[in-house]
């Protein structure tokens, strides 16, 4: 089967697999498998495939962020039960027993309830759902790592986990505002009391992110979300509507926006080719050639590469037999009108054209800072993140120094508005900002592609 025919037949599978979500049933079988390890797997997915199908949503925040108000709204709106830990220990707490009151020292204290207690606690209501074959979200659970590798190690993985992300100050002040309520207002020392809890907290969150690194994705708790929108970013992270079909991607932005970190992130969680413009040029600038010198010379100096062999090398890379099969994403490309109007000339129609934007103070203090291991190669967004033998040693890279950056700056606001001013690429164009976390621009980028397919 020659290569067109063999794309023609791909694609062929791959719509039918889609439209039949083929690809959902398999991700579902092959994690169960994963997860219980039966004895007769053959056995157990036939039975697996004549269950109804559950899912699993775990919902984590700061103290006093509104989480279970936003947790039995999402519930209602999916038609998922809810559980909170919260209301899970308050029904021990009426018990009046032994273990109650090991809890209230905790609380009255403001301190976590202890790992084991809240694990006891929290596994026997999944085990109760998991029964019962019902969808549910868990809020408020797992909020330690030790709690955490406790429900790995049972098999109990969430299909989604959501988590609502604050500034330290504002995790501080939720923190002070529960500390106001009833249960604690014969303690003293409050501020101290809410900063130790809010550093715990944050401590706690960055272990539990290791854990479930690739369940859990951030939204932002300081904004307002439409219900509907927040419930569609679930419903997307619970079944899976990754683009499967070749996509053409585009992605750019003003250095230091994430651009690169995002176009990386899309190819691995999507399977498409990284096409890089800087990879490309520096594969040209080892090839030692003239052409390789004047393209070194000209990157050093933060100008841009000449057209016409950017052009060129974005030609070749596009017409190999992976980017043709997988697709692809480009990263850094168009820098130029000339570049733009290529996009026709090179057969590239966009899929989708992610622009991420941030403002100019932003960007110049973060290329600023950082700094380059010209031994390793290795990149520091600042000096602190370098050990002493290395901090040493560190450069500022030619096209970071400050009067590059803003010559850089100044391209890259000519090619947004060249870009704004094409209303052929319109209806694919996704603006994401660069001012806010990575994390989120990614899930956002992620979130538009799969509401695409």
């Amino acid at each position: 089967m020659d290569q067109a025919n063999k794309l023609q037949y791909q694609q062929q599978v791959e719509k039918y697999l889609e439209r039949n979500k083929v690809y959902n049933i398999f991700e579902d079988l092959l994690k169960a498998l994963i997860i219980k390890k039966p004895n007769d797997p053959i056995q157990f997915l036939i039975n697996k495939l004549q269950e109804p199908e559950t899912k699993k949503i775990f919902v984590i925040g700061p103290p006093g962020s509104k989480l279970l108000e936003l947790s039995l709204t999402l519930a209602e709106y999916m038609n998922f039960h809810c559980v909170s830990i919260g209301d899970l220990i308050e029904k021990e707490l009426s018990k009046k027993s032994e273990l109650s009151q090991q809890i209230q020292d905790s609380l009255d204290k403001f301190q976590y309830v202890s790992d084991d207690i809240v694990i006891n606690i929290a596994l026997n209501q999944m085990q109760h759902l998991e029964n019962e074959k019902k969808s549910y979200i868990f809020e408020g659970f797992p909020k330690t790592r030790v709690q955490g590798l406790a429900f790995q190690k049972e098999g109990i993985i969430p299909d989604a986990f959501l988590i609502l992300e604050m500034s330290e100050d504002k995790i501080y002040q939720c923190c002070l505002k529960k500390l106001d309520t009833e249960p604690f207002s014969k303690l003293i020392n409050k501020e101290e009391l809410a900063r130790n809890h809010s550093l715990e907290y944050q401590l706690n969150l960055k272990q539990v992110k290791e854990i479930y690194k690739n369940q859990y994705f951030s939204v932002d708790g300081e904004k307002n979300y439409e219900l509907e929108d927040m419930a569609q970013r679930l419903k997307y992270k619970l079944y899976n509507n990754a683009p499967t079909r070749a996509g053409r991607i585009i992605v750019i932005g003003p250095p230091g926006s994430g651009r690169s970190t995002l176009a990386k992130h899309l190819c691995q969680r999507y399977g498409f080719v990284y096409i890089s413009t800087r990879e490309l040029i520096s594969n040209l600038v080892n090839k030692k050639g003239t052409t390789g010198k004047e393209a070194f010379e000209k990157v050093n100096k933060g100008d841009l590469v000449d057209d016409r062999i950017i052009n060129a090398l974005i030609k070749e890379r596009i017409n190999q037999t992976d980017c043709q099969l997988q697709g692809y994403v480009i990263d850094g490309y168009p820098k130029t009108e000339k570049q733009l109007e290529s996009l026709n000339e090179l057969n590239i129609q966009p899929t989708l054209i992610v622009i991420i934007d941030a403002a100019d103070d932003i960007i110049l203090r973060r290329l600023t800072q950082r700094r380059t291991d010209p031994i390793s190669g290795r990149v520091y967004n600042s000096l602190d993140e370098a050990d002493k033998e290395v901090k040493s040693r560190l450069i500022i890279a030619p096209n970071e120094k400050r009067d590059v950056v803003q010559l850089r700056l100044k391209r890259w606001d000519d090619l947004k508005q060249l870009i704004d001013g094409t209303p052929k690429y319109a209806s694919v164009i996704f603006k994401a900002s660069g001012d806010t976390q990575l994390n989120n621009i990614i899930e956002s980028v992620c979130y538009h592609l799969e509401k695409m397919n």
